[in-house]
């Protein structure tokens, strides 16, 4: 299926691993082009501090000439109790997930304005149902929710869309310290699979073809929403 992405200019954040290097090898299959910012890389950008996104984005403008795609997915994940959760902790979680989203979604906005491009934020189920042990991460996740909308009303008048994408529980290391919080470390993967009525966990490339067609023309009239890709885990609560 032809989704439009040919040519197009697409920054993608955290791409390096899990979701973010699964949506960047399906965005190199659509013919778009790929501009990685991720705190792990040979030239590392950190999403939350301003002054490193507004110098990669200075350099994308000058060398791709357009950003038709923002796709915000760094994250950061933190697990455990609220009472001994270090405020450190908490504070990081914030300044990558949401911090990081509003820096990244203020610095290309007004080159997606010229292009009337889109937005895509990876929020989480968390936002949506909760989870114990995730309350600071939950929290940065609901804030991306609030912060897609909010902009999704603002940006609609420019023709610029932005949606975002919860995913479920994912066959990641990136839920390892879901794993480690949980009581029973050997089996709390089985035991919070067993609630997904899918009774599975998705790999990466299943949360990517929902993040693809979000940003695709082809969702033209499409902006303000939050897609769970999560085995129906949303629906049961």
């Amino acid at each position: 299926m032809d989704l439009g992405l040919k040519g197009k200019v697409a920054i993608v954040t955290g791409g390096i691993t899990g979701i973010g290097a699964a949506l960047v090898s399906a965005l190199h299959a659509e013919g778009a082009i790929v501009e990685i910012l991720d705190i792990q890389s040979a030239q590392p950008v950190d999403v939350s501090d301003d002054r490193q996104v507004s110098v990669a984005i200075q350099r994308i403008i000058s060398q791709r000439g357009q950003i038709d795609m923002l796709y915000s997915n760094a994250g950061i994940l933190h697990a455990g109790p609220t009472d001994l959760f270090p405020l450190a902790q908490f504070d990081q979680i914030i300044a990558v997930n949401l911090r990081g989203a509003f820096v990244m979604a203020r610095a290309c906005l007004p080159h997606l304005r010229v292009t009337k491009g889109a937005m895509v934020f990876t929020s989480s189920t968390s936002a949506l149902i909760g989870s114990g042990g995730e309350a600071a991460y939950a929290a940065s996740k609901a804030g991306i929710v609030g912060l897609m909308r909010s902009l999704a009303a603002e940006l609609a008048p420019d023709g610029v869309r932005v949606n975002a994408v919860a995913p479920g529980w994912i066959d990641t290391p990136f839920n390892d310290p879901v794993w480690r919080y949980a009581k029973a470390h050997d089996t709390a993967a089985d035991t919070i699979i067993a609630q997904v009525p899918m009774k599975r966990q998705a790999q990466p490339d299943e949360v990517v073809m929902a993040m693809l067609m979000l940003a695709s023309p082809k969702a033209a009239y499409t902006t303000g929403q939050v897609i769970a890709v999560d085995g129906g885990l949303s629906v049961l609560r």
